[in-house]
């Protein structure tokens, strides 16, 4: 049975919230938004609706309330050229004037002033009985790189709007091809740290990829997670885009070896919990410590540090996330009996110590002219800091996810609350600046996960199912400013994660602003085409075989993940065997044409060889970086996590079958890594070409 349409105006008030009211499915089918998932979404972002019986008013105040901006809240000035600025203004208003004062981030001020008559007319409105006019003013000259600040007096309203002046293509680091290695921190084990990896054992990694010539270090986020009450390890599931996770810190104790291979997030963070409160409490009482200084700078520059310190204590003393407290707390109306001052301090302390580890990490890879690259997630636990900390921003009402496909039937629910693109505007950005310059301030390379986000999010509204979700259209371009400004302030290089059904005009935003692109062995495999196996490697690309959200090689080319599948009830029987048959073709395909480039010699290779050669393909190709999944070297077949489980696989928790050490002693990995760096230093023979 079909649905019944979507009421003309109810589309009209949608398109007005940025809500897009169909989209085009996997099969490229034209899905249209069910009417009360429109009602539902357009009620989350503002409009003051219950039924279709409120559409029309709603309607109304909606335009008044855009056409009542006397300039939008954001304008973009690509290489420094302000675009034509609308000014809007009741058309009785015709004979004031407009004065405009520009508030450079150097604190230079630009003025003018004219009158409104003068201006040349673009558009015009009658809302709720009022007439409205768009004007348009034209500013000649150029701005500097940043931030900047207009403040537009028109008669007696003031209005202020964010500049960004941005270079239209982003910085990168560099343009030669270079490699590096991917690992999950957590997974790392060694003698001195049996249980589960540290910024130090990252260090060590790092130590060793450099004797062979890798200059990119890899990891997940770093970001803070709830490891106790409430408990939440997964990496994509952060308390804060704004802090990092004391997990990491190097605590300089260790307890014995488990024999799990997993790691115990609650046990082992019990434990290096209990050896930094020790720290702390010794700290803060040796108040001429020579290490005190730092820590008050650093106090001092961590505008938010004592809130989110408080927060964690609070949350330490409750027991459960903030949207279970009580009211006066959820609120931030916080009192002394709240929370323990001395957790307020650990963690004050915690945050301190694993800022000064980044930052002597990232000053060591600088030295040895390589690149941290780390990982910003597109969403954030529902309990988290920041979630609390700016509630105007983020929409309690729906959840991030994807929409339906063959093996989601229903979609994916992320069980994230997605961003509010208008609040995010009229806050002038401020989330986002800090967020990207906390992590920009030690990485060299930043991955932004599933970057279409930053032009639409698919929204699952609370209380519908996946395929009642539908798109919410974000500022792309100005998301796009904000990293370009931020890359050339840092000298750091963004990597947009675009692999899976990505719209065209996002890898054309991306090439457009020097965004690098993601280039996945898996994703990229053709079986039916005898001429080429894989799709041509573009220059402007990390390239890799595979993610953390992927089987390991081996397990793909053996097709253990189909098997995984079909016992998680993903496949039926059937389908299992469509998916098998594929992939041995994928198998044959991609076999011959590494034969045909003599990248392989005999007809029975074993995986182990089939890996290298496949390896050495994309470090011969024009890519930028190729990335080595480190368990790949010794052919794991165990991924780190398997999409839309929970309980169902350990995700985020496996630990390395080998130990750091095992890893510096292994000829196999040494002699894998001299393969790749020779072939990215020798140029491109053998490799796919754009």
């Amino acid at each position: 049975m079909k649905p019944a349409p979507v009421p003309a105006k109810l589309t009209q008030l949608a398109r007005l919230y940025g809500v897009q009211t169909s989209y085009q499915d996997m099969r490229q089918r034209k899905q249209e938004a069910p009417a009360e998932s429109l009602l539902a979404v357009v009620r989350a972002l503002g409009a003051d609706v219950s039924d279709l019986n409120d559409v029309d008013r709603a309607l109304v105040d909606r335009q008044t309330e855009l056409w009542e901006r006397a300039v939008e809240p954001v304008i973009v000035a690509w290489d420094g050229k302000i675009p034509p600025i609308a000014i809007r203004a009741l058309e009785e208003d015709s004979g004031a004037t407009v004065a405009h004062t520009f508030v450079l981030s150097s604190g230079e001020h630009r003025n003018g002033e004219t009158a409104l008559a003068k201006l040349p007319i673009r558009n015009h409105a009658r809302v709720g009985g009022k007439r409205y006019v768009e004007r348009v003013l034209t500013i000649k000259g150029r701005f500097p790189t940043g931030y900047h600040r207009l403040r537009v007096q028109l008669g007696r309203r003031t209005s202020e709007s964010l500049l960004i002046s941005a270079p239209k293509q982003a910085y990168f680091p560099f343009n030669g091809r270079d490699w590096g290695i991917f690992a999950p921190t957590y997974s790392l084990r060694s003698q001195r740290n049996p249980n589960a990896g540290d910024l130090t054992d990252f260090e060590t990694l790092i130590d060793w990829m450099d004797l062979h010539g890798g200059r990119v270090a890899a990891t997940l986020p770093l970001l803070p997670a709830f490891l106790d009450k409430p408990f939440e390890p997964g990496p994509y599931s952060p308390i804060s885009r704004l802090f990092w996770n004391e997990f990491y810190i190097d605590v300089e104790q260790y307890q014995n070896p488990r024999k799990s291979k997993l790691v115990d997030y609650r046990r082992e963070m019990a434990f290096r919990r209990s050896v930094l409160e020790k720290d702390a409490a010794l700290f803060f009482q040796d108040s001429g410590s020579g290490s005190r200084d730092r820590y008050e700078t650093f106090c001092r520059n961590e505008t938010d540090l004592s809130l989110y310190a408080t927060f964690r204590a609070v949350t330490d003393r409750q027991q459960a996330g903030w949207t279970k407290w009580p009211q006066r707390l959820r609120a931030g109306e916080f009192r002394s009996g709240d929370y323990d001052p001395e957790v307020l301090n650990y963690h004050t302390y915690a945050q301190w110590r694993i800022q000064e580890q980044l930052a002597d990490l990232a000053k060591k890879t600088s030295r040895n002219r390589q690149f941290l690259y780390l990982d910003l997630p597109v969403g954030l636990h529902s309990d988290s800091y920041d979630n609390w900390r700016h509630q105007h921003l983020f929409v309690s009402a729906a959840n991030g996810g994807a929409p339906p496909d063959p093996v989601f039937t229903q979609g994916q629910n992320w069980g994230f609350p997605p961003m509010h693109p208008e609040a995010l505007r009229l806050d002038h950005h401020a989330y986002t600046i800090a967020y990207i310059r906390n992590h920009l301030r030690y990485a060299r390379l930043l991955r932004i996960d599933h970057v279409m986000g930053l032009h639409r999010l698919f929204w699952i509204p609370k209380g519908f199912t996946g395929d009642k979700g539908l798109y919410v259209t974000y500022p792309a371009d100005e998301m796009y400013a904000i990293l370009s400004v931020e890359s050339h302030l840092n000298k750091a290089g963004i990597v947009g994660e675009n692999l899976g059904m990505v719209p065209r005009e996002v890898n054309a935003s991306m090439k457009r602003h020097n965004i690098q692109q993601m280039y996945v062995m898996q994703y990229a495999l053709i079986c039916d085409d005898p001429k080429r196996a894989l799709r041509s490697i573009p220059s402007n690309s990390v390239a890799s075989l595979n993610t953390h959200d992927m089987p390991p090689f081996r397990a793909f080319l053996e097709g253990t993940d189909i098997d995984d599948r079909l016992d998680l009830g993903f496949l039926d029987k059937s389908d299992a065997l469509q998916e098998r048959r594929q992939r041995a073709a994928m198998r044959k395909s991609l076999l011959n044409f590494l034969r045909r480039k003599r990248l392989l010699n005999g007809k029975r290779e074993k995986p182990e060889h089939i890996f290298k050669a496949t390896l050495g393909l994309l470090a011969s190709s024009v890519a930028k970086v190729v990335l080595i999944n480190l368990e790949d070297l010794w052919g794991e077949t165990l991924p780190h996590n398997v999409p839309a489980t929970q309980k169902e696989r350990p995700n985020w928790r496996r630990r390395a079958r080998l130990s750091l050490e095992e890893i510096r002693q292994s000829e196999d990995a040494a002699e894998t890594l001299q393969l790749v760096e020779k072939r990215r230093r020798r140029g491109l023979q053998g490799g796919t070409k754009r």
